[in-house]
C-alpha cells in the first residue's frame, strides 16, 4: 500500500526532513585500546562521538535543537560555539553560564570473574598462567541548560544517539556490551535558579586478559651428564 503524499505546508515539511537518517561519522575508536581499558578511555570515546554528532546541525534529529544550533552555532573548539561538550574533570563552569552544555562523568567500575578461579589457561612448560576478567562500568552524561525544556530536548537527543550507536561502540572498542540504560528526570542545579540538568546513563562490559609468569618455571629443561652412566666391563 502506497503512502499518501503529505499535505503540510512547505515550511512545516522542512522542519521534519524525510531523508534524515543516522550516519556513522565517529571515525575509528579502536586506537584508544592501546592504552588498555580505563574509565578515561571510555570517556574519550563518548566525547568523540558526541562532538562529532553535535558539530553539524544537519546531524541533529530533533528539529528544535537543530534550529537552535543553526542559529547559535554548533559545537566547536572555541568559546563562540553554541554548545559546550567536555569531560567532568576538565569542566570550566564559566563556559556553561551562557550556553547549553554536555558533561561526561565516570562512575564506579567493578571487576568480575568470567571463569572458575579467573584462570583461562595454564602453560605448565613455561610457567605462564592466563587470567580472564570482566570490567563492568557506567558513565553518566549530563545535559545542562538555562531552560527546562531545552535541557530535556538535549538529553533526549543524547539518549537516542547512545541507543542508535551502541553497536558502533561495541565494535570499535571490542566491548561485550554498550547500552543506554536510563534517561533521568529533569532537576534544578543546586544553588542556581537558572540552570537545569538531566542525566543519561550508559553501561558497558569490557574483557580484561592478562598473563602472569613464574620467575623460575617448574620444569624448564632436563640435563644429562656422563657421570650418571656407569660402564661395566664385559668378561670374556
Amino acid at each position: 500500500m502506497a503512502c499518501a503524499e503529505p499535505n503540510n505546508p512547505a515550511d512545516v515539511e522542512a522542519m521534519f526532513p524525510g531523508d534524515v537518517s543516522p550516519q556513522v561519522r565517529m571515525g575509528t575508536l579502536s586506537a584508544l585500546r592501546s592504552l588498555g581499558y580505563t574509565p578515561q578511555v571510555i570517556s574519550g570515546a563518548i566525547l568523540q562521538a558526541l562532538r562529532q554528532h553535535f558539530c553539524d546541525p544537519a546531524n541533529i534529529m530533533n528539529h528544535r535543537l537543530r534550529a537552535y544550533l543553526q542559529r547559535e552555532g554548533a559545537w566547536g573548539a572555541g568559546q563562540s560555539s553554541g554548545l559546550y561538550i567536555e569531560v567532568l574533570a576538565k569542566w570550566e563552569p564559566r563556559e556553561t553560564e551562557r550556553r547549553p552544555a554536555i558533561l561526561i562523568k565516570e562512575n564506579d567500575w567493578e571487576m568480575s570473574r568470567s571463569v572458575i578461579g579467573g584462570i583461562a589457561d595454564e602453560d605448565w612448560r613455561l610457567g605462564v598462567t592466563t587470567y580472564l576478567g570482566m570490567w563492568q562500568g557506567t558513565h553518566t552524561i549530563f545535559a545542562l541548560g538555562n531552560e527546562g525544556a531545552e535541557t530535556q530536548i538535549l538529553a533526549a537527543e543524547i539518549a537516542r544517539l547512545m541507543v542508535w550507536f551502541s553497536q558502533v561502540f561495541c565494535e570499535q572498542l571490542s566491548l561485550h556490551r554498550f547500552q543506554m540504560i536510563q534517561l533521568g528526570p529533569l532537576s534544578a542545579v543546586e544553588e542556581s535558579t537558572e540552570h537545569y540538568v538531566a542525566p543519561v546513563t550508559v553501561a558497558y562490559q569490557a574483557e580484561e586478559v592478562w598473563d602472569l609468569q613464574l620467575e623460575a618455571p617448574r620444569l624448564k629443561r632436563i640435563t644429562f651428564t656422563a657421570d650418571e652412566f656407569v660402564t661395566y666391563p664385559i668378561n670374556g
